[in-house]
């Protein structure tokens, strides 16, 4: 019994899956969106309860706004990949060995550090009120992420006898999609000093949905996959912290540090997890349950206008941050500039970001456009970076007085 306890206890440990999973930061608003991204200091509307809460004290004005953003980047040409595994897997099965050594190829290529694909989503209404030097906020925020990798059966992969139980057509290779939905109250509050120093925080509530599915990378039933996601549904609550401060020596720069999700919340998530056994090389699906952990992000960004009408501003990732790729982590440096045309009523932006912490990442590019009338306000922006594996998108309507 003991010897029987200790062999399930080592199998325990070599088959199960990679724990701790966690977020990047998300490009909330299309204004910081068509500025790459590069908003901590730069950010003069409600998103600030996201981006700094500090400068809702500096901008002072009551800002109603109700933006939808976007984003998508494949790492490793992951869905290219898999298609082409489902298309030459009826091949495989009959025995053809030509299109056994294609699959044995795209496996081996799938088979690298930080494989997968991340998508991120955020929503919300948010709504800034100054009182004096200080201000408040009250939204209700949506920040969706979700990730897609491979785990690749190493162990399955003969191309040479189509009998063999090792032969390539029984090869357990699986994909995994695992994501969180939470949905964020928060009450915020800034105040100034002087007219140069600006702190602020948000105290909020997060409730949060995870997701996680797993299915061979050759089936074909997407449909049941995406079924048994949702139904794999894990629901918990965590309170969390925000804090920001914005530095203003001059009226025409500005400094700023926010940190996010300062006591590190984690959630739940349990559902079918591909695992590898470290031994051997062979993948098996099974329950299991991980954690989804909002680790602490810090931000840093500068702002200058040398002109009323123009704004330059520049933003980068203090750490990096793990993404729901096992092993991807994400480093963003961030560059954009906004031109105001005609007292606001038209704005022109552009920006470029890039992930430092991936020498593979590609330079995106963003653009935007804002227009005004009256204390209506609507903004829209996009950015891709012309490899055709990351795009983003967001619009927002807002009332600004």
């Amino acid at each position: 019994m003991k010897k029987q306890w200790i062999l399930s206890l080592s199998l325990g440990l070599i088959m199960i899956p990679a724990l701790a999973q966690a977020e990047p930061f998300a490009v909330v608003g299309p204004r910081a969106l068509g500025m790459g991204g590069a908003s901590v200091a730069a950010v003069n509307d409600s998103t600030a309860v996201y981006w700094n809460p500090a400068a809702l004290a500096h901008f002072r004005k009551v800002d109603i706004r109700i933006p939808v953003s976007a984003g998508a980047q494949d790492h490793i040409g992951l869905r290219d990949k898999q298609d082409r595994i489902k298309d030459i897997n009826a091949r495989v099965q009959l025995g053809d060995l030509t299109a056994a050594d294609e699959m044995k190829a795209l496996l081996n290529d799938l088979d690298k550090p930080k494989s997968g694909a991340d998508i991120d989503l955020s929503g919300g209404l948010f709504i800034s009120i100054p009182i004096g030097k200080s201000a408040i906020a009250l939204s209700l925020s949506g920040l969706g992420y979700a990730g897609v990798y491979p785990t690749v059966d190493t162990f399955n992969q003969d191309t040479t006898t189509p009998l063999n139980p090792q032969y390539i057509g029984n090869n357990n290779t699986a994909v995994t999609g695992i994501g969180i939905m939470a949905t964020e109250p928060a009450i915020s509050f800034a105040t100034s000093f002087w007219d140069k120093v600006f702190i602020g925080a948000n105290v909020k509530k997060i409730y949060a949905s995870t997701y996680v599915n797993s299915q061979e990378i050759s089936a074909d039933s997407f449909d049941t996959f995406i079924d048994e996601f949702q139904e794999s549904k894990t629901e918990s609550r965590k309170d969390s912290v925000d804090a920001g401060i914005l530095l203003a020596p001059v009226q025409s720069f500005r400094l700023g540090v926010v940190g996010r999700d300062l006591n590190s919340p984690s959630f739940p998530v349990q559902g079918l997890f591909a695992q590898k056994n470290q031994i051997t090389g062979d993948v098996a699906i099974s329950q299991a349950s991980d954690e989804i952990k909002f680790d602490p992000q810090y931000r840093a960004g500068l702002a200058w206008q040398p002109f009323k009408t123009l704004t330059l501003a520049a933003d980068y990732d203090l750490k990096k941050n793990k993404t729901l790729t096992p092993g991807y982590e994400s480093q963003i440096a961030a560059v954009g500039l906004e031109k105001t045309l005609l007292s606001e009523y038209f704005n022109l932006r552009v920006g470029a970001n890039k992930n430092l912490a991936d020498s593979d990442a590609k330079t995106v590019y963003t653009a935007g456009l804002g227009l005004r009338l009256f204390a209506l306000r609507f903004d829209v922006a996009g950015g891709y970076d012309f490899a055709e594996r990351q795009g983003a998108v967001s619009v927002d309507l807002a009332l600004r007085f």
